[in-house]
């Protein structure tokens, strides 16, 4: 696992499908949500996407921290620049319950990981947690934005970058 600080310059616009979930939930498989989404995601709308489109999990809406508080996650590709891009309207005019997230811009710290999802998304958040919940943490979590980036947009194998926002 690596971690450095990326600044992000920009906001990514991204679109997708949501769900509402906790940590605690997320520990036991009656009533995790996150597999069943990202299930859904692989199945419904990843093969509509451009070949190498890169995906987004998106963590936003938090009530508190991570330890209690409920969160939204949005598995979802970014979306063009110009927002009447035709490619992506006609893309999600079949598509229902879609929702609209943005990654603001702004400081982030980046864990890393290479291998096979959901282990790698998983080892990623580990260290996440590991790193902030340490005495000498040098960051504090702004809980506002968090997001995984799928390179390539690879659900199997391949990297991805937690982005972590931070203070």
């Amino acid at each position: 696992m690596t971690s450095r600080i990326k600044e992000l310059a920009e906001a990514i616009a991204c679109k997708g499908i949501s769900i509402r979930t906790t940590n605690h939930a997320e520990v036991s498989h009656d009533t995790a949500k996150l597999g069943r989404l990202w299930q859904k995601f692989y199945q419904n709308y990843a093969g509509q996407l451009p070949e190498g489109e890169d995906i987004y999990g998106v963590y936003h809406n938090y009530e508190s921290d991570d330890l209690v508080g409920a969160f939204d996650v949005v598995a979802s590709w970014k979306t063009a620049s110009e927002k009447n891009d035709q490619s992506d309207s006609e893309r999600t005019a079949s598509i229902s319950n879609v929702v609209e997230v943005t990654i603001p811009a702004g400081k982030y710290l980046v864990f890393s990981e290479e291998g096979h999802v959901p282990n790698t998304v998983m080892n990623a958040w580990e260290s996440a947690w590991e790193y902030f919940n340490a005495p000498d943490c040098e960051h504090t979590r702004t809980f506002a934005v968090d997001f995984e980036h799928y390179i390539d947009g690879n659900l199997e194998y391949g990297q991805v970058d937690l982005y972590i926002g931070i203070k």
